[in-house]
Formats: C-alpha cells, sequence, structure tokens
C-alpha cells in the first residue's frame, strides 16, 4: 500500500509538473491589435521638453497582442506603440475582460518606447512631466500632470479589445524561438558612463570610445535580435476532398535595444519610430510570403530590451530615417523569424512566476542600501543626446554634474526634484518561460550594462534546466524611468540622473528576476506581491472624445504631383484635434481611377499618408507619392466618423527624378533623398535596373540592367546621357544631360 502511495503522489507531481502539462494540452494561439491613436494638441511622449506637441498623425498607433494558452497556463504579450505605460492601466483593462481568464499577472505589456506617441495618460502624475525647453519656457506642470480621463479611458478600453480580439482569434498552434544579431544601426549615447563598468572612469559621462570597451563595439550596445515565432494550424480541403492540416504563420513577439528617438522632438505628428516600421514591414513580408488569407491579422508585437542607453537616433533623424532602420530592423527579425520555423513546438513548456516589488529601503543581495525616496538628479535636468532642455541651453544642467564624494543611497546625485507620490514605488515583475527560452520583465528602461547583469543572474538560475535563451523586455508592466549599474550611476550622465531610487537599486531588478527564475525551475510558488494600488486613484471613466462633426467643407484642391513628390488637400469640419477621425478605421484614403470605379491605392493606416488638425477643425492631409506609383488619375476621400468628403482628381505622372553619378567606369541613378522632416518614407539611394541610353562619340549606345545599381559606361572619347536618357524599371527618368566621360 506504501509503495501504491508513493506512486499515486509521484504522478500527480508529474501532472502538476509545467513538463507534463504541455505533454497533455495542445496550445492555442492568437493574435489580435487595436487602435490607440488618441486626439491631437497633446504633448508627445518621452521627450523632456515642451517643444514636442502633436499637431497630427504620420502612422496610427496600436496595441499589439499575442495570445498563448496551454492547459491551465494562458499569457498575453503585448507592444504597444507608446513611450511607457503603467501598471494601473493594465490592471483595468483586465477589469475589463470578465470570464476570459486573464488578470495584471499573466499580460506582459510592453511599450516600444517610440518617442511620437502621446503623453498625459500615466497613473501617476510624475509620469507625465514635461520640461521647458527654450521655445515654451512653461515650468506650470511641475512635479506632473494628472492623467487626463478620455484619454485613459479610451486607451484602457483599447488595449482590452487587443486582447479580446486575439484571445477570440485562439487556434491550435506552434511556438518556436529565433535569435540573430543587428549590427552597425544603433549606438551607445553614454558611452563613458558605460565604460566605467571597465574600470574607465576618465571619460565623464559622454566621452570616451568604442575600442576602450574589452569587447569593442557589439560590447557597447545589445545587438540581439529575439523572435518567438507564433503559427496556426487551418484546417483545409484538399484533392478528392480529402482534409488536410496547413500551417499559417500570424506573427510574432520580438525584442531588439534601440530608443524610439529618430522622429525627433520637432516632428510634430504620432508615429511609431523606427518600430512602427518595422511591425509594418515584418507583418506585410509574412502576409505576402506565407499567403496569409486576408481575413487573418498578422502582428509583430516589436517590445524594446535593454535600451536605456542605446539609440539609433543621434545619426539618423526624421521619419524617413525611421523607415529605413526599421526595415533594417525588419531584415533581422524574419531572419530570425525563419529560423524559429525549423524548431516549432505543438506543446512547448509554458510556465510565469509573477510578483510585484517595493523599492522601500531594502537592501541588496549584495549588502547595499537602495532608497524609498525618488530623486530626480541634475544630470536629468540635461534632457538627452536627441533632445536637450531649457536647463541644458542655459547652463544650468549637463550630463556629468554630480557630487565631489558619495551622500547615502542616492551616491554622488546632485538631487533637485523629489518624486514620492508622483511615480510608483512598488512594481511588477514576471518570467515567463516558453519552450526552451525565458522572457523577464523590466518595468523602466534598463541600460546594456543592467541587462548584462541581468541575464547573467539568471542564466545562473535557470542552469540546467533545459532553457537556452534569456530574453529582457524592457518598458514592461510599469514605468520607473531609468536603471543603470553603480559604476554607470557615479558618473551621473543623463541615465543616472533619472535613476530613481538610487546607486544601487538595479541590484533589486537583479535579485527580484533571479528569485522569480529559481522558483519557476524548481516548481515552487512566487514569493508574495508587495500589496500596493498602482492605480494612482486613476481609473476608466465615461469620458470619451465625442463623435466629431456632421459635415465638411473643402478649402484646398490637391495639385498635380509625381513619384516622390507630395500633394495635399484640406478641408474644415469645426470637429477640433482630429476629433472627427474613425478609430481602428482608415481616415484618409488616396483613390486611383480605373475606368469607371475609384480603387484603393493607400490610406493613414501606412506610412504614406500624413494629416494634421488644430483647435478650429482645420484638416490638411498629405499624399507622399511611392516609387511605384501608376501614373493616372487619383484622388482623396476622407472617411470620418459622421461625414465622407472627396478632393477634384489629381494627376500622378512618373517623373524626371533620376540623378545619373558617375561612380569609376559605371554609372549609378539616384533618387532623390529624404530632407529630415519634409518627407516622411524611405527609398533607396540608387535605382536597382533599369536602361540607359548613352550617346557614344554621337551614336546611341543601350545599357540594360534587370538588377543591380551599377550601369558600365562604354568606351568613347565623349559619353553622353541626354535628357530622359535614364530610365528605372518604374519609368522615371533623368531631366538634365550628364557627362560620362
Amino acid at each position: 500500500m506504501k509503495r501504491l502511495a508513493l506512486l499515486a503522489a509521484a504522478s500527480a507531481l508529474l501532472a502538476a509538473s509545467p513538463a507534463a502539462n504541455a505533454a497533455t494540452h495542445e496550445l492555442l494561439v492568437g493574435v489580435g491589435r487595436a487602435d490607440i491613436t488618441p486626439v491631437t494638441g497633446v504633448y508627445k511622449g518621452g521627450w523632456a521638453c515642451t517643444c514636442a506637441k502633436a499637431i497630427g498623425q504620420q502612422e496610427r498607433l496600436y496595441a499589439r497582442v499575442v495570445v498563448l494558452e496551454e492547459g491551465k497556463q494562458k499569457v498575453a504579450l503585448v507592444a504597444e506603440d507608446l513611450f511607457a505605460l503603467s501598471a494601473g492601466m493594465v490592471r483595468d483593462a483586465v477589469s475589463l475582460l470578465p470570464g476570459l481568464g486573464f488578470s495584471e499577472q499573466n499580460i506582459v505589456d510592453s511599450a516600444t518606447h517610440t518617442h511620437s506617441s502621446q503623453s498625459g495618460y500615466m497613473n501617476f502624475a510624475g509620469d507625465n512631466l514635461i520640461l521647458p525647453s527654450t521655445g515654451n519656457p512653461d515650468l506650470s506642470s511641475f512635479p506632473g500632470n494628472p492623467a487626463d480621463p478620455a484619454m485613459y479611458s479610451f486607451m484602457t478600453r483599447q488595449l482590452a479589445l487587443a486582447i479580446r480580439r486575439a484571445n477570440a482569434n485562439r487556434r491550435p498552434g506552434a511556438v518556436g524561438w529565433g535569435q540573430t544579431q543587428l549590427l552597425g544601426v544603433t549606438e551607445n549615447r553614454s558611452l563613458g558612463a558605460h565604460l566605467a563598468n571597465y574600470g574607465v572612469t576618465n571619460a565623464g559621462a559622454n566621452g570616451g570610445t568604442v575600442s576602450e570597451d574589452p569587447g569593442g563595439y557589439p560590447d557597447t550596445i545589445d545587438p540581439a535580435v529575439n523572435v518567438i515565432r507564433v503559427d496556426q494550424f487551418r484546417q483545409s480541403r484538399g484533392p478528392q476532398g480529402r482534409r488536410r492540416t496547413r500551417r499559417v504563420p500570424v506573427g510574432m513577439f520580438s525584442t531588439f535595444a534601440n530608443h524610439g528617438t529618430i522622429d525627433h522632438e520637432n516632428f510634430w505628428y504620432y508615429a511609431g519610430d523606427h518600430q512602427g516600421a518595422a511591425e509594418r514591414v515584418v507583418e506585410a513580408t509574412i502576409r505576402q510570403t506565407a499567403r496569409v488569407p486576408t481575413s487573418q491579422d498578422v502582428v509583430n508585437a516589436f517590445a524594446n530590451s535593454d535600451a536605456g542607453d542605446v539609440t539609433a537616433g543621434i545619426v539618423n533623424v526624421g521619419p524617413a530615417a525611421a523607415e529605413k532602420v526599421g526595415r533594417e530592423e525588419a531584415t533581422a527579425m524574419l531572419a530570425a523569424w525563419r529560423r524559429a520555423g525549423r524548431a516549432m513546438s505543438r506543446r512547448p513548456v509554458l510556465a510565469l512566476r509573477w510578483t510585484r516589488t517595493c523599492f522601500c529601503g531594502q537592501p541588496t543581495g549584495d549588502g547595499f542600501a537602495t532608497d524609498s525616496t525618488p530623486w530626480v538628479g541634475k544630470a536629468a535636468g540635461a534632457g538627452s543626446e536627441e533632445g536637450r532642455t531649457i536647463f541644458y541651453y542655459e547652463g544650468a544642467a549637463h550630463e556629468g554634474d554630480k557630487l565631489p564624494v558619495d551622500n547615502g543611497p542616492q551616491g554622488d546625485k546632485i538631487t533637485v526634484l523629489r518624486a514620492t507620490g508622483s511615480i510608483s514605488q512598488a512594481v511588477p515583475f514576471t518570467v515567463l518561460r516558453i519552450g526552451d527560452g525565458l522572457l523577464a520583465t523590466v518595468p523602466a528602461e534598463p541600460t546594456v550594462g543592467v541587462g548584462k547583469l541581468i541575464r547573467a543572474a539568471l542564466q545562473a538560475a535557470v542552469a540546467g534546466s533545459g532553457i537556452r535563451h534569456v530574453d529582457i523586455v524592457g518598458y514592461a508592466g510599469d514605468y520607473l524611468n531609468y536603471f543603470t549599474t553603480p559604476r554607470e550611476y557615479e558618473q551621473q550622465a543623463y541615465e543616472g540622473g533619472f535613476t530613481m531610487y538610487g546607486e544601487y537599486s538595479s541590484l533589486i531588478l537583479r535579485d527580484t528576476l533571479a528569485e522569480l527564475a529559481k522558483d519557476l525551475v524548481t516548481g515552487r510558488s512566487a514569493p508574495p506581491p508587495y500589496a500596493y494600488d498602482p492605480s494612482a486613484g486613476v481609473h476608466v471613466t465615461s469620458a470619451g472624445y465625442g463623435s466629431g462633426a456632421a459635415s465638411a467643407t473643402a478649402t484646398a484642391q490637391p495639385a498635380a504631383a509625381v513619384r516622390l513628390g507630395h500633394t495635399s488637400f484640406s478641408w474644415t469640419s469645426g470637429g477640433a484635434n482630429g476629433i472627427d477621425r474613425p478609430v481602428d478605421k482608415p481616415f484618409v484614403t488616396i483613390q486611383r481611377q480605373a475606368h469607371r470605379h475609384w480603387r484603393w491605392v493607400s490610406d493613414d493606416l501606412g506610412m504614406q499618408v500624413e494629416w494634421s488638425s488644430d483647435q478650429g477643425g482645420a484638416y490638411t492631409t498629405a499624399w507622399e507619392v511611392p516609387l511605384t506609383a501608376v501614373p493616372g488619375r487619383y484622388r482623396f476621400r476622407i472617411t470620418a466618423k459622421r461625414y465622407t468628403l472627396v478632393s477634384r482628381p489629381f494627376p500622378i505622372g512618373r517623373g524626371a527624378i533620376l540623378t545619373p553619378q558617375v561612380a569609376g567606369s559605371a554609372v549609378q541613378l539616384g533618387y532623390p533623398q529624404p530632407f529630415l522632416l519634409n518627407d516622411w518614407t524611405y527609398r533607396p539611394v540608387d535605382a536597382s535596373g533599369g536602361t540607359i541610353t548613352f550617346i557614344v562619340d554621337g551614336r546611341r549606345r543601350v545599357v540594360r540592367r534587370h538588377s543591380g545599381t551599377g550601369f558600365p559606361i562604354p568606351a568613347g572619347a565623349r559619353v553622353l546621357i541626354p535628357v530622359g536618357g535614364a530610365r528605372d524599371r518604374y519609368g522615371n527618368t533623368n531631366p538634365q544631360q550628364i557627362r560620362a566621360r
């Protein structure tokens, strides 16, 4: 009897373990999204200065969701096109999802960290703080602003809707991890502080060279691109009516460390920055190459990682540059996605541990003291390299401003703004095992150095468990600004100035996540969460934006344009600050006339159409004509909540836009390159393929290329390319004669 009892107990233990759960339950996978773009007229989130107010939209902002369910374990992986998000909003969204099996503990919600999203929705007023700029020295927002009820309620409802849509989309599926690296795109913007991790302390907050890092340039950033691929299984009928199963890719949850600051503060439009471009390119490529049915959404939930001091926004500036970087990220993500396709699992181990930890002055595992009072440092007042504040330009604050000696748990920080009660004190942490990979969330902006610190602790905690990949999801669950390593903190760069709970607070991240990881792999329960209300008194109300105007009148009609040019249309309705725009549906559509019908070409759900609105309800929209636009008659169609409006037709031509350039013994056909904020979509530097008609010593000589950018110059004493002699594969030509030899 004793032996039978032991066998029964062992069977029960195996049945309760994640591995047994994976072996007996089928994985369900679903994806979904919802529009979280608010009205215009508010400051953009993430920028420290008041020079960044949104007047319109270049890209729609979304909450993208991947839902995984296996037996009793369910999780929603969310990425929102925002600079940050709050735990209070996640908790309130859960209250709108009764009976679906979600709680604040099994929703992993991360902000992409685009700085071209909105502000004014965070639960704690300090997270809505906007510092003054030279153009607007307004100090009225100190120590922060309360959340706007309409914006908060709208965004929370849309977050819940995105999760609900992904949950409704669940089907039997498979999941797999893929990894690659992306180098040459990002840089460490506080290199001097980073080098302090290796004992290089004479470089200041921003000095030094990448060669001083023992690992060179790759060690100064986080080049890892991680992808969790999700596919669904669909039933169909083949020849002779036989049923067959088709695997349909529906998206991914991806991470890469890169600040969302390529669209600088003076680009006054909502946009997803490089993350939005990467999300769209990946989604379109998967849909096209995998022939995903149009009724099925495809989602790339791009969550940021340990990007606290990592950016592509110093060398790259403006929306076209953001799309360029996004395309590079998308290429890497798709490479990792393809690798993941070779190791998909229908029954992966799926296990999660969650807790909430307070920064209450407790000691770290090394015995160092943390602070229970959050302080902003003088160095933070300077703003980052991508956008300085009035304090920097007036000489009142610079990175590197610090005390000569340490003073308590805040170390050498010159404390200037006490944030008690205006930011969160207790924040959530999650570790999630999916197959042989582990996700760990950080409710803040961890630097690359902090990322290394956490990964080392996690890898030690899960050693021998079968977990091979450890991935950090930053900006997740809540927001406590920055976390630096103790050595980085001592340099008081911008990130150290915003490390709120003191010099050693990053060690609390390390200790909390390592303990959760040990609990997960050993089957223990997570430590009890610290009792805390993350709402700060802010909740969903009946407040809303309204239904907008009932009618509109055109005020300016579009003119003719050529490829890579612009044309615009204006109207007035009285619907202030973009209130007329419908949610989740196109507002501005570009149509081309085909015989008696008008066909869809583009709309404001993509990246080619930009629109703005003012407080008086005056609207203007512009279309950046793509390189591949078919010549013909076009029009704008406005579909508002309560009215429709169409512009007069206008012509689009191919355009004389090529510039032949001699490069050695070949000619390249250059395209007009984007000018900072005036152009907002990517175009290649040179044409690939086409035809050049050379005039060689008075005779015509035609050179054709199906692909490639170099056209060989024929031999001759005098070689010219006449006006219109160069032609790319889309029919564009050159407006000026060029002498090639």
